[in-house]
Parts: structure tokens; sequence; C-alpha cells
């Protein structure tokens, strides 16, 4: 799947034609900006913007030269980020991902795949920096590294640690902002990948793979793990069994079926040995180790069928070839075993209530949906927003929730001009809202306006956007 890189350095995004969005000298009156971290509040603040940047904030700025915006007292927050996501899936997909997340308040995104060669993917991102193409920042960190034969195309593969430490070499060449651990590394080669990503100073996220105790990654200096399932199977028991048993049936060279089979028979032996006072030591050496999660919780809906119906905007604003594909059989679905299916709300619930005990030991959580063409239900920037529901759900409240997609990952990416607050210096993506998020999140499902790099999409140029896309839908 790798387009012409032409074709991605022509990319204008077409949906966008026609859309005003303003990039002048901003002055933004009377708007209470709100401290996520601190969970406070400032109201009657006027907010400039110059070049793209956070120029100054009080309550009596004035600049000759700038468009006003009357905010009317209304909310403004650091841009929403998604931690977890695959944009390159398909050829096409950006032109639609991109404007989904700008409707919906998340002015960033790391991308985890890379289906797509880094040059292009280089290529997109600059367009993004210079405004030539209007989307969310992009953080790549795309490059995955699994056994032969690889779970999917584009990624590197090593078998043995001296492969996995000349990929690092090329990851680190090539500009790539992190070295990604994928699912069948077998131990040795994982470990050299982790030595290998330390010395380029680069931070080792990814998988755990199923050859590997969460113990072990945790020594190993893994900075961030995908997805939750691990977690809750490093608070069994019979963790080490369970890997043991793996190990097994892959140095008898078992057929895959057979090692999906012994994978998916953990939910059973998890929800039977899980503990809890070990997972109050496995959690507290976690936060002990900073090592951030990126949950991506909403996935389970794909297995339990909750999928929106199919008139819902979200289906509409996606192509309509692609509303087809997902309602074909889906080969993740036909895997699932009866016993799976039949623990499937047991397995959620556990999970869920391990998140919230991470949460608790203080782990830090990055907000991620897995949003890709390729995973069928999981939709680029709506997902994020169905996350932070279900982390409010669980237990966390809303400034907590809020915290994981606009403090926490810019912090995790190490983004100089990102942190998460609303201040001179920082890069004007923020998003302003007709009410106070840290009542509820639902006044993040419609945002007043969204700035991106100080240009302003207002609630006239957001609907302008849904309705092309709605239009590019049928």
């Amino acid at each position: 799947m790798k387009p012409p890189v032409l074709r991605m350095i022509a990319l204008a995004l077409t949906l966008l034609a026609g859309v005003e969005a303003r990039a002048e000298t901003t002055l933004l009156t009377d708007v209470t900006i709100v401290d996520v971290e601190a969970g406070s509040l400032r109201p009657g603040q006027s907010l400039l913007i110059r070049d793209g940047v956070i120029a100054e904030i009080g309550t009596d700025v004035a600049a000759a030269d700038a468009v006003v915006l009357d905010a009317g007292g209304r909310f403004l927050i650091p841009g929403l980020w998604d931690s977890h996501v695959d944009i390159f899936s398909s050829q096409e997909e950006p032109d639609t991902a991109l404007l989904l997340y700008l409707i919906n308040g998340i002015t960033g995104i790391r991308d985890m795949g890379a289906l797509w060669p880094i040059a292009v993917q280089q290529a997109l991102q600059a367009q993004i920096e210079t405004g030539e193409v209007t989307g969310p920042r992009l953080v790549l960190s795309g490059a995955w590294v699994d056994a032969r034969p690889g779970s999917w195309p584009g990624m590197f593969l090593a078998d043995t640690p001296e492969e996995a430490r000349a990929i690092v070499a090329q990851v680190a060449a090539e500009g790539w902002a992190t070295v990604k651990s994928y699912s069948m590394l077998d131990e040795a080669t994982y470990l050299g990948l982790a030595e290998a990503a330390t010395a380029q100073g680069l931070p080792l996220v990814g998988h755990i793979p199923e050859q590997v105790a969460l113990g072990t990654a945790i020594a190993a200096g893994q900075s961030g793990m995908e997805h939750f399932g691990r977690v809750a199977m490093a608070c069994s028991t019979a963790e080490a069994q369970m890997i043991v048993d793996l190990r097994a049936a892959v140095a008898e060279a078992a057929e895959t079926a057979r090692l999906f089979q012994i994978m998916a028979g953990r939910n059973r032996i998890i929800l039977e040995t899980w503990d809890a006072g070990l997972c109050d030591r496995v959690l507290a050496r976690m936060a002990q180790a900073g090592m951030h999660v990126s949950p991506t919780l909403v996935v389970a809906d794909f297995y339990i069928g909750n999928w929106p119906a199919p008139d819902a905007p979200r289906m509409r604003m996606i192509p309509a070839q692609l509303r087809e594909a997902w309602g074909r059989p889906d080969f993740r679905l036909d895997a699932m075993t009866d016993e799976v299916r039949a623990l499937a709300a047991q397995t959620i619930a556990l999970d869920r209530r391990t998140f919230l005990m991470a949460h608790r030991a203080g782990i830090p959580i990055l907000a991620s949906s897995d949003a890709s063409f390729a995973n069928p239900y999981l939709f680029h920037g709506f997902s994020l927003l169905d996350e932070l529901d279900l982390y409010v759900e669980i237990g966390l409240s809303p400034r907590e929730a809020l915290y994981t997609a606009t403090v926490a990952p810019p912090r995790f990416f190490g983004l100089a001009d990102q942190d998460g607050t609303i201040a001179p210096g920082r890069r004007a993506d923020v998003v302003l809202l007709d009410a106070n998020p840290l009542d509820g999140l639902a006044p993040l499902r419609r945002p007043a306006a969204v700035i991106i790099r100080g240009r302003v999409l207002d609630r006239a140029a957001l609907n302008a956007i849904e309705a092309q896309l709605l239009e590019a839908g049928r």
C-alpha cells in the first residue's frame, strides 16, 4: 500500500475547498480559559494569536492589526490529541481523516502504522506544518517491528537481536519519532530492540510482545504500551505460565491458528486468576517507571457489535466503499471462539476495573482510539470522544479524562511548543466550547470553533466541512 510520492506532495484536501478559515493575527476576547491541569477557570480573558502562536493573554490586550473575535464568555481548552491512530491504511484515507479530526476538536494525532513510506508521511507532515494542508499536528510513530512473516504490510521484520539493532539504526536514520514493538517478537529479539532504542535515544513504544512479560518490558525501559489487555494479564497469577505455553507452541512451529487459539484462551485464565493484590504491585511498578498506556478501550465496541446505525452522521461522513467494506465479514470477528464471545462482557468489565486502578495508581494515560479505515467502526475523530466518555463512565472526572487528551500527550511526545497549557509562547492549537467541559464532556461534541496553529475554523466553517464530508460520502 505505497502510493506515489508525488501524489501526496500534491495533496490539497479538496474537501476544504471553499471553506473560509482565518489565518490572520487574531484577538479572542471575553474568553474563559480552562486550566485542565489545575481544574480551574480564568474568565474574562483576551488571547492574542500571532503567527500561529499565542502571543499574549490578559484582561487588557489590544492589537491594531488583529481580527477580533468575541468569544462571549465561552470556554477555551487546549486542542485534543488522539495518541493512537492509523491514517495511512489506504491511499485516500488522509483526505477524510484529517477533516474528521478537526470537526471533533482534535488538533494533534500520533500515527502508529507505517503502511506508507516514511518520506511520503513526512511530506504530509510538512504540508500540515506550513499550512498548505489543514489538519491536526502529526507525530509519526509507526516504525513497527515484528517477527517474520509480520502481521501487516510495511513492517520492519526481525527474528534476532542483531536484526533488531540494525532496524533501530535505520529507524533513527529515517527520522521516526519512536520505535514500535509488535506482538510476535521473541524475548531475545525484543530485548535487543529495547537496548538499541535506548542507545539511539528513541523511545520504545508499542505492543508488549505476546512472549514477553509486562515486568520484562518495564525493566527494558519501554516508555509506552499500546492497548490495555496486557495490563490485566500481568495482574494474573498465571501470566508466566501463559507465556511459557505460547513459547512452547512457537518453538514447535505450531500453525498460526494454534497460536491464536492459545492467545484467545488467555481470557478465561485471566478471569480465573486475576489477583487484586498482585495488580496493585504491578501497577505501582508501572507508575514508578513512568510507563505510559494508550488504552484504546473503545476497540471493544467492534468485537461486541456496538456499531453505529447506517444513517448515523459519522457513518455517512466516510466513503461509501468503506461502509460497504465494513459491512462484509471480518477476519478478526471470524477468529473469535465461542468461549471468547461468551466471556466478552466479563473480560471488558475486568479491563475497565483494572484501568481505573491504573489511573488511581498514577499511571499516565494517553487517550487513544486505534481509529483507522482498516479497523471497522473505529472512526477518526469521533472514536476519541467515545473513548473519553468511557473514561468518565469508568470513574474518571471530566477534568481527569480531558487531561489524558490535552496535557499528557504533548508532554510525553516532548513537544517544545506544547505542554497542554494555554500560555504565551505555546502553539495556538485550541478549541472553543459553548459550556464548561469540567462539568461534563458533552460540549466537546460540537465545538464553537477550532483553532489550528492560529487558523480559526469557526462554527460556520466546521458546518461547511461537515456538509462536504456528508456530500462526499454519498
